[in-house]
C-alpha cells in the first residue's frame, strides 16, 4: 500500500515512531463536501519555493538536532530551507546556550526564543539560598497532582471532608515512597540552581538578542520525570590503532555517545512547582515586552487561572486592550467587542472605545490539544493578544489512526486498502485529530500559525509545515459546521492563506 510515513512523537520530539498514513489526500474541490483522491505531494509542492519563504516556523527545536552536538550541521540544513524563518525554541537549562549558538551561525533565518520547558523546571527551586537536593526534589515530585484545599471559609460537605482525608492518607504514602525513590537516585540528581540566577541569565540572554521572544514555557501535567543513566564504562584492552578520517563518521560516532539512556520514574512535577516557574518568566516577557511561546498539556484550567490572575496585576501591560467600559448611549458594551473578537469580525488594527490601544504581550499557544471551550475562554481573556500555531505532529498524534467507519456518509478523501486495493471513505477527522481539526476550524482566521515542532534533521521542517499548511487550507474551507467558524480564505488559492498567515506571524512577533 503506497502511502507517507510521518514520524509521530510519543513523549517529546526525542521519541518517534513511524505511522502509515495513505498517500491519498483531500481535494481542494470541497464540491457538496466531497473530494476525489489526490497525490499529498502534488499538492502541497505547488506552494511557490519563493512565497513559502515569506512564512515562519513559529515552533521547532533545531537546537536538539543531532543531539544537540553539532549546531554547525543543523545550521546548514537551515540556511537551506525554503521556509523564511524558524523560531528556535530553548528548553532545558543546557539548550539555552545552543539556540544562542544556533542565532549567531545562521542570523539571517533563526529567530532565537529563551526559556525553560516545564519538563525541565525540575532544575530550578524557588529558595533564594542553595538547597539540599534531597530536599528539593522531595519537594517538587508529586506522584499525581492533588486538587488544592478548599479556603477555611469554604464548608466543605461531610464528603469533601472524607475525599480530603483520603486524599492526605495518600499524600503521605506517596511522599514515603518518593523520599526512598530520591534516596536511591541521588547521586544521579543534578544540584538545583535558584529561580533568580536562572531569571538573570535569561534576561541576559533576551537583551542580548533584541529579536528574540520567551519560549518555551508552560505547564505539563503528563510529563513523567526522568534522569540520565551514569555512562557505561568499559575496559580498554589497549590503544586503538584506527584513527576517524571522515568528518562525517566523526560527527556520528559522537551522536552515538551523545545518547544518553535515561531513567524513567513514576512521578510528576508537581503543578505548584511549575506554575511558579512559569509565572515568573511570564512576568520577565511582560517586564521587557516580548513574545511568549506557551507549552500546555493536560492544565488548561490551572493556565486560565494563572492568566487571570497575571491580567489582574498587570491590566493592559499584559492584556493589550483598554480595560474600562463604556458609559452606555447605545454603544456596545466592551463584552460585546471582546465577542467580535472573538468570533473573527473585527481585526487587531480597531481600537475599542475609539482609543488607541495598549499593544500587550502576545501569547502563542503552541500545538494546542485543546476543547472548543478552553480556546474560546483564552480567546475572551485575551481578545488582543492570543494566537494559536498548529502542527501536523499534533493533528496525527491524536488521531485514531484506524481504518474509517463506513458509516460516516459525508467523506473528504478516499483511498485503496492494502488486500483489495478497494477504495473506501475516510472523515477529515477519521485522518486527522478530530479535536486538532475542531480546533483549527473554530480558530479565528487572524490568529493561526503554522509550526514544525520538529527537533530532529532540520531539512525534514519544510514538509512538515507544507503537510499543516494544507490541512489548514482544507479545513478552512471545508463547511464549518456546528462547531466552526466562518473562514474567508479562497480554498483556491495558496497565495491567500500564504499572506494571511504571514501577517498573523507579523503581529505576533512584531506588533505590526
Amino acid at each position: 500500500m503506497q502511502g507517507i510515513i510521518y514520524h509521530i512523537v510519543l513523549v517529546g520530539w526525542r521519541t518517534a515512531v513511524p505511522l502509515h498514513i495513505p498517500q491519498a489526500m483531500v481535494n481542494e474541490d470541497l464540491a457538496e463536501g466531497a473530494v476525489t483522491t489526490r497525490k499529498f505531494g502534488d499538492d502541497v509542492n505547488r506552494v511557490d519555493q519563493e512565497v513559502f519563504g515569506r512564512l515562519t516556523d513559529a515552533h521547532c527545536h533545531p537546537n536538539d538536532a543531532f543531539h544537540g552536538i553539532d549546531m554547525a550541521r543543523a545550521a546548514e540544513e537551515i540556511k537551506g530551507l525554503a521556509i523564511g524563518k524558524v523560531c528556535v525554541m530553548s528548553s532545558s537549562l543546557e539548550s539555552q546556550a545552543k539556540t544562542e549558538e544556533l542565532v549567531n551561525l545562521q542570523p539571517d533565518k533563526v529567530i532565537p526564543a529563551f526559556g525553560l520547558h516545564p519538563w525541565f523546571t525540575s532544575r530550578i527551586t524557588l529558595s533564594e539560598q542553595e538547597v539540599d537536593k534531597r530536599d528539593h526534589y522531595r519537594s517538587i515530585l508529586t506522584k499525581q497532582n492533588y486538587p488544592p484545599v478548599p479556603p477555611s471559609s469554604v464548608r466543605p460537605s461531610q464528603k469533601q471532608k472524607e475525599k480530603q482525608k483520603e486524599d492526605e492518607e495518600r499524600h503521605i504514602g506517596d511522599q514515603e515512597e518518593i523520599q526512598d525513590w530520591v534516596e536511591l537516585h541521588l547521586h544521579l540528581l543534578p544540584q538545583p540552581i535558584c529561580l533568580d540566577e536562572f531569571l538573570t541569565e535569561m534576561r541576559a540572554r533576551l537583551e542580548r538578542f533584541p529579536t528574540s521572544i520567551v519560549g518555551e514555557i508552560g505547564l505539563d501535567k503528563s510529563f513523567t520525570f526522568q534522569i540520565e543513566q551514569p555512562p557505561k564504562t568499559s575496559t580498554v584492552t589497549g590503544p586503538s590503532t584506527e584513527q576517524p578520517t571522515d568528518k562525517v563518521f566523526d560527527s556520528r560516532l559522537l551522536e552515538q555517545e551523545a545518547r544518553v539512556p535515561m531513567i524513567k520514574s513514576k512521578y510528576k512535577i508537581s503543578i505548584s512547582h511549575q506554575l511558579e516557574v512559569l509565572r515568573a518568566q511570564i512576568e520577565l516577557a511582560i517586564e521587557i515586552g516580548r513574545p511568549i511561546s506557551l507549552h500546555c498539556v493536560q492544565a488548561p484550567t490551572e493556565l486560565l487561572d494563572l492568566i487571570d490572575q497575571l491580567i489582574a496585576r498587570w491590566g493592559v501591560q499584559f492584556t493589550g486592550f483598554v480595560s474600562r467600559h463604556r458609559s452606555g448611549k447605545g454603544g456596545k458594551s466592551r463584552e460585546a467587542d471582546r465577542a467580535e473578537v472573538v468570533r473573527g469580525n473585527t481585526t487587531h488594527q480597531e481600537d475599542l472605545d475609539g482609543e488607541r490601544r495598549t499593544k500587550g504581550i502576545n501569547l502563542c499557544w503552541h500545538s494546542p490539544n485543546i476543547s472548543l471551550e478552553i480556546l474560546q475562554q483564552a480567546l475572551q481573556k485575551l481578545p488582543q493578544t492570543v494566537y494559536f500555531s498548529y502542527s501536523n505532529e499534533l493533528a496525527t498524534l491524536y488521531s485514531s489512526r484506524f481504518p474509517p467507519s463506513s458509516s460516516h456518509s459525508k467523506t473528504y478523501s478516499t483511498y485503496p486498502t492494502q488486500s483489495s486495493q478497494e477504495e473506501k471513505t475516510a472523515t477529515l477527522e477519521e485522518l486527522y485529530s478530530a479535536r486538532t481539526v475542531r480546533a483549527i476550524r473554530a480558530t479565528p482566521i487572524d490568529r493561526l500559525l503554522i509550526e514544525s515542532d520538529h527537533g530532529s534533521d532540520p531539512v525534514l521542517i519544510d514538509d512538515k509545515l507544507r503537510q499543516i499548511f494544507h490541512l489548514i487550507k482544507v479545513v478552512k474551507s471545508s463547511p464549518p459546521g456546528n462547531s466552526g467558524a466562518s473562514c474567508t480564505v479562497d480554498s483556491n488559492r495558496d497565495l491567500d492563506l500564504v499572506a494571511q498567515i504571514e501577517d498573523n506571524w507579523n503581529r505576533f512577533y512584531l506588533g505590526l
